[in-house]
């Protein structure tokens, strides 16, 4: 298995998720995904703003975007572990944006306190997937992943309710 650099090819993915090419996995193993889980959806991040996720059996791809930057996650789920490779750009006021690339995964849960789908995970920079910082988001209940239109969507109301407050925890932030 040979690894390359960039997205589009399942032999990086596979290879970064057994720990080829070099990458510094963080030692998480997966267990069962919750009942009525899936990765695909659309969630709201503290850390990294609106995100779309489509999962077609292990394969994930997504997109995210908050103010100037936007961004692409590609994967592989095993059980509520998703292991993935990111690319950001980020605009800068030299109209020059800012690429950067990493790891990361999520860990697909079920807040037992009201309910809410959500992802824990980290993210790091070049091979390395857990000390760049904390990933985090909560999955909607209500709308579904549009991955053609990076950082658009069509029910811009939606989401402005759904990133104010989830449904069952109106008492507002922890």
């Amino acid at each position: 298995m040979r690894c390359a650099s960039g997205f589009g090819t399942a032999l990086v993915v596979m290879a970064i998720a057994t720990g080829g090419c070099g990458a510094s996995n963080a030692a998480i193993k997966p267990g069962p995904m919750p009942p009525e889980g899936s990765f695909t959806g659309v969630y709201f991040s503290p850390q990294y703003g609106e995100m779309h996720i489509v999962q077609n059996g292990n394969a994930v791809v997504g997109q995210y975007t908050k103010d100037e930057r936007s961004g692409r996650i590609q994967g592989e789920a095993d059980g509520d572990v998703m292991r993935f490779e990111w690319s950001e750009s980020k605009a800068m006021v030299s109209n020059r944006p800012q690429e950067s690339r990493g790891h990361g995964y999520f860990r697909y849960m079920v807040d037992a306190s009201n309910g809410d789908h959500v992802l824990k995970g980290r993210w790091g920079i070049g091979d390395d997937d857990s000390k760049g910082g904390e990933w985090n988001a909560y999955k909607s209940r209500t709308r579904k992943p549009e991955l053609d239109q990076p950082g658009s969507s069509t029910n811009s109301a939606g989401s402005e309710e759904d990133s104010a407050n989830s449904p069952d925890d109106e008492s507002g932030e922890e």
